[in-house]
């Protein structure tokens, strides 16, 4: 019997690529950048503080959560108040750091897995970081990329998962998502009626009380596995 599935929605950070290296990289490339263009700033904080600062205005902010775009402009914008400075310099220290952002090293599992999937399925890639799926270069896989900043909510509520369904004309039965947080990923797909599988790369127990995955994989080329079984 053919699978009912049509669309295969998938995460990217920790689920294409490792995440963790790939912001500590763009953040010290950013800290030197910031070091030789205000070094007033890197006067007073090194990186680990900067950081702080920064998971301190997430917390603070909750409207902010689902754009981190927007959220790390911010925390330039509260530097420049601090020491007074102009705001010149924050669109090119975005910059700086979203082109590092974008320099990821993929999975050993995802070339040759989205390679085969892409013949038979749509792909969609849900996120709610500022990777881009053009500048990382994987775009050619997607039938569909989108963030949760353009959504205006996060990956733990249904939202996103429905604007997929509207745009490709598909239902909930229809769908497949896959990613590694339990929350954003299998919780908020759950919750739009989508089957989710957990990617669980390190063998981490499941943390939630209140839901289940459909399915969890160690890697990606089990999903053939798990599809048949659906």
């Amino acid at each position: 019997m053919a699978s009912p599935i049509k669309v295969i929605s998938f995460d990217l950070d920790d689920t294409l690529w490792p995440c963790r290296p790939t912001i500590l990289r763009a953040e010290q490339i950013l800290y030197d950048w910031l070091g030789e263009h205000v070094p007033e700033i890197t006067g007073r904080y090194d990186i680990t503080m900067l950081r702080d600062k920064r998971r301190e205005l997430f917390s603070m902010q909750p409207e902010l959560q689902h754009d981190l775009s927007r959220l790390r402009i911010r925390s330039f914008e509260l530097l420049a108040d601090e020491f007074g400075l102009g705001r010149n310099w924050i669109r090119p220290a975005f910059d700086v750091f979203y082109a590092a952002r974008q320099q990821v090293n993929l999975y050993d599992d995802v070339a040759p897995v989205l390679d085969a999937l892409s013949k038979d399925f749509h792909l969609v890639s849900l996120t709610n970081g500022n990777a881009s799926t053009v500048e990382t270069g994987v775009d050619h896989w997607f039938t569909l990329a989108l963030n949760s900043a353009t959504v205006g909510k996060l990956k733990s509520e249904p939202d996103i998962y429905r604007q997929v369904m509207t745009r490709l004309d598909v239902g909930a039965e229809a769908m497949l998502h896959i990613g590694d947080d339990p929350l954003h990923d299998i919780v908020g797909a759950q919750k739009a009626g989508i089957r989710a599988i957990w990617l669980n790369r390190e063998d981490k127990s499941w943390p939630l009380d209140d839901a289940v995955p459909d399915a969890t994989i160690r890697s990606l080329h089990e999903i053939g596995r798990r599809l048949a079984e659906m």
